[in-house]
């Protein structure tokens, strides 16, 4: 059937209708009006078409790229990135904790872009919860606040400057940055069908230097660390069971740094607080508990960790400068 709809038309009718407009479906229309009464042509046949009639191309190698086309997509939510250099030596690591875009601190980028301009790291971590989606939690979403789609568009300007500042990144897999993986797969629709995080936040952005995994794993003068979202359990036991020292994030009301020693080496563990704004609806739910947010980040210089807090004013403002002035 597909070949004889193909011969109502010249070769040179369809050059002619294909050269005429890049999209499928006007040109699936052009077609149709061009047929016999009762024939309509489908912009699925059109995309067969175009690779038919393209230079070089037989029906053998237009009927073989058709087929590649529908194999079914690899689930690769995290997407892929750059190389990271797993045999390298870092001695200078920023280690961004949550920012919960859109419901960040509204001086969150520029205090990160202090950090960089001191430490001048040599890498870049992010510890997950880059975006919140609220709108789209398992728990209760505020009605005062943006749907899932304004949300989402209301993230992306908050991303792209992010990249800005930090185009190379290592990024850790979250509870709310994954959200909606979460929640299409409690639903039943497999990640086939869904975009990765870098087409979702960074549409149109070369940003190949991001990368987003469940960890990593890293290397400094005073032994490996490994960078995650959440902890399994307490965050020494952890660290003891990998057998390296570690930074989670998750936690936006710990801002500490904890050792301990086993028989065979000394271990810690690292908390960096948050970048949200506390006072943003999306955070109501931690109004009556211990531990209030503590805004801030990290920095392992050499392989020695160091809290660096976004200290604020009576207004919450920022106050411009790291502390040391």
């Amino acid at each position: 059937m597909r070949g004889h709809l193909k011969n109502l038309f010249t070769k040179y009718q369809h050059e002619v209708i294909l050269s005429s407009t890049s999209c499928n479906v006007t040109a699936a229309q052009v077609y149709t009006d061009n047929s016999p009464p009762g024939i309509v042509i489908s912009r699925q046949l059109v995309k067969y078409w175009r690779k038919l009639y393209a230079p070089g191309t037989t029906p053998a190698k237009a009927t073989a790229a058709m087929r590649g086309e529908r194999k079914l997509k690899a689930a690769e939510p995290l997407g892929k990135g750059g190389k990271f250099k797993f045999n390298r030596i870092y001695r200078s690591i920023v280690v961004m904790p949550d920012l919960h875009a859109p419901y960040h601190h509204k001086h969150a980028l520029a205090f990160m872009a202090a950090v960089k301009a001191k430490f001048k790291p040599d890498l870049v971590i992010n510890l997950g919860d880059e975006a919140d989606k609220h709108a789209m939690s398992f728990h209760d979403s505020d009605p005062n606040l943006k749907s899932a789609g304004d949300e989402l568009e209301a993230t992306k300007p908050v991303i792209a400057e992010l990249h800005k500042l930090f185009p190379h990144m290592l990024l850790c897999d979250s509870n709310h940055g994954s959200m909606h993986y979460r929640k299409a797969k409690a639903h039943g629709m497999p990640v086939q069908y869904l975009k990765s995080y870098r087409e979702i936040l960074l549409p149109g952005i070369n940003s190949k230097g991001w990368q987003w995994a469940e960890n990593w794993r890293v290397r400094t003068p005073m032994g490996e660390v490994l960078f995650k979202h959440q902890a399994s359990g307490a965050i020494l036991i952890d660290a003891s069971h990998n057998q390296c020292n570690l930074v989670v994030g998750h936690h936006h009301g710990k801002f500490t740094i904890e050792y301990g020693a086993s028989s065979a080496r000394l271990y810690w563990g690292a908390f960096f607080g948050c970048l949200i704004d506390k006072d943003s609806l999306a955070f109501a739910y931690g109004k009556h508990t211990m531990y209030k947010p503590i805004l801030g980040c990290g920095v392992i210089i050499n392989g020695i960790p160091t809290l660096i807090p976004m200290l604020l004013d009576a207004a919450e403002n920022w106050v411009g400068h790291l502390g040391e002035e």
